[in-house]
């Protein structure tokens, strides 16, 4: 079988510079998984590489190996930069000094900075295009280790294999990963049984603000800063909470609102069920993601006046796709 041609792998290769991968703030299961792996393979390929990410490894991540090796970017220079799983570096929540840039993602759209990016929206997850480029270049490098990254990024991006993005290729890399060592039990188990009596006194604030909108086709929940502060948690226990509006019936659109004071921001967390395409929601607001998946982040100076900027934005995404209520 003819190896696929991937650019980023012949630069990588001759390459001499320090590497700096980055994640995107607040990384999820994707964007970790996919930096670990990609930095592990680069270590064992005798390069100088470094992971990154502004916000650390939160606690239903910190099982993956290698967590440890995950540093904060400083004001160090690398010469070259890989953001992953993410539209740009302006993702990366925080400025970092890096020479050439590359992005390797499976979001549409977003910033692109040469032909060594590599970039295909129909991918399920960005770990497999990690899978990719690390079978072009040298597949006996696969270990557990690195299989249970990869793994970690495609079962969490398709929602453990639920969502519409999985189809019979995602189980064939899934049946590969596991044949190198990914253990679906363990991940399953480390990312998702893991919550603390903490987080589960926030679900219950959270799941109290619960609205519907629409004639009950858009639901959502607001998460106040004082929930965390009330609970002991903090904005790290919020992923996820979106899905609780996404799993009633008839909903269409969810949202989860959060309040970032510190930051003068509300952050917005958007999933779809159905045709509905909240990544066009997003990029009213000025944020981004995929059809199923996206957020934004909205400035305002009350409660109410980020609600109505995002329910202004789903309404009128509806009517332009037709959705009608």
């Amino acid at each position: 079988m003819v190896k696929k041609s991937i650019p980023i792998v012949d630069f990588l290769q001759n390459t001499k510079g320090s590497i700096l991968i980055l994640t995107h703030e607040n990384p999820d299961g994707d964007s970790l998984g996919s930096g670990i792996a990609l930095y592990k393979f680069l270590k064992k390929k005798g390069k100088e590489v470094y992971i990154g990410s502004k916000d650390g490894v939160p606690h239903f991540l910190d099982f993956l190996p290698g967590a440890e090796e995950v540093i904060k970017p400083g004001n160090k220079f690398y010469d070259i930069g890989i953001v992953v799983d993410a539209s740009g570096f302006y993702r990366v929540g925080t400025e970092v000094k890096v020479g050439k840039k590359i992005r390797i993602d499976h979001h549409i759209g977003g910033d692109f900075y040469g032909i060594y990016d590599y970039i295909d929206p129909t991918a399920p997850a960005t770990a497999v295009l990690i899978y990719e480029i690390i079978k072009a270049w040298d597949e006996t490098a696969i270990d557990k280790e690195i299989a249970t990254c990869i793994y970690t990024g495609l079962a969490t991006d398709t929602g453990f294999f639920r969502y519409s993005n999985t189809d019979e290729r995602t189980f064939e890399l899934a049946k590969e990963l596991v044949y190198y060592g990914a253990d679906p039990y363990y991940v399953y188990t480390m990312f998702s049984e893991r919550e603390s009596i903490n987080k589960m006194k926030l679900i219950a604030k959270v799941l109290d603000t619960l609205q519907l909108h629409e004639n009950g086709i858009v639901a959502g929940i607001t998460i106040f800063k004082r929930f965390l502060e009330e609970t002991g948690t903090t904005y790290e226990d919020t992923e996820g909470l979106v899905n609780y509006p996404r799993s009633i019936e008839g909903v269409r659109v969810a949202y989860a609102i959060t309040e970032k004071p510190e930051e003068g921001i509300w952050k917005v967390s958007l999933r779809a069920k159905g045709n509905v395409n909240v990544g066009k929601i997003a990029e009213r607001l000025g944020g981004g993601g995929h059809k199923y998946a996206s957020g934004a982040k909205i400035k305002a100076n009350s409660y109410e006046e980020a609600m109505n900027k995002l329910l202004s934005a789903i309404r009128e995404e509806l009517k332009t796709q037709k959705v009608y209520t």
